[in-house]
């Protein structure tokens, strides 16, 4: 029973590790293309011809919010978010494990209410068709979109307190050169 159940948490992490480092990464490096793309065109347009492009701000905003929140799932379950250790140094070593613990428990209880207040607002804005001033474009997209990452970073950050006891969620298989 346990090798069946190790089988399917492999699987499971493979699976998770592919959408993660893979998916999110391929949408968000077409985001931005596409936002270098169009800042290119509307600046090209406008000191060139005198006629930006039309909305090129709000296009351009959103994909920047789409990066963004495409990102935060990757760097979750990388472990890779920014650190302030202020308090490390005066923490012994065999108290370690538990700190990795805490805050790794803290930060999913702050990522699952900032999820849960995102889901909320994606209610919001498809009840009220809340859209962008000039092209008119449903925000619902946009805010499902962040939800939906930060509802994973929250997956990614409970199953590397369950899994992983707080360090990060995937092995990679080739270590980064610095």
């Amino acid at each position: 029973m346990r090798l069946v159940l190790t089988n399917i948490s492999k699987r499971l992490l493979t699976a998770l590790e592919f959408l993660y480092e893979r998916v999110l990464a391929y949408i968000a490096a077409v985001a931005m293309f596409l936002m270098m793309l169009i800042t290119l065109v509307d600046v090209v347009g406008r000191d060139l011809f005198s006629f930006p492009l039309p909305g090129g701000f709000e296009i351009t905003e959103f994909l920047l919010a789409t990066l963004i929140f495409l990102g935060l799932p990757m760097v979750t379950a990388a472990n890779e978010h920014v650190d302030v250790d202020l308090l490390d140094s005066s923490v012994p070593a065999f108290l370690k494990p538990l700190q990795t613990i805490i805050i790794c428990l803290v930060n999913t209880i702050a990522f699952g209410v900032l999820s849960w207040m995102l889901w909320k607002l994606a209610i919001r804005t498809y009840n009220y068709q809340d859209t962008t001033a000039i092209l008119e474009i449903p925000f619902t997209g946009l805010v499902v979109l962040m939800a939906s990452c930060c509802t994973l970073a929250t997956a990614a950050l409970v199953m590397m307190l369950l899994v992983r006891r707080g360090k990060k969620l995937f092995r990679s298989k080739t270590k980064p050169e610095y």
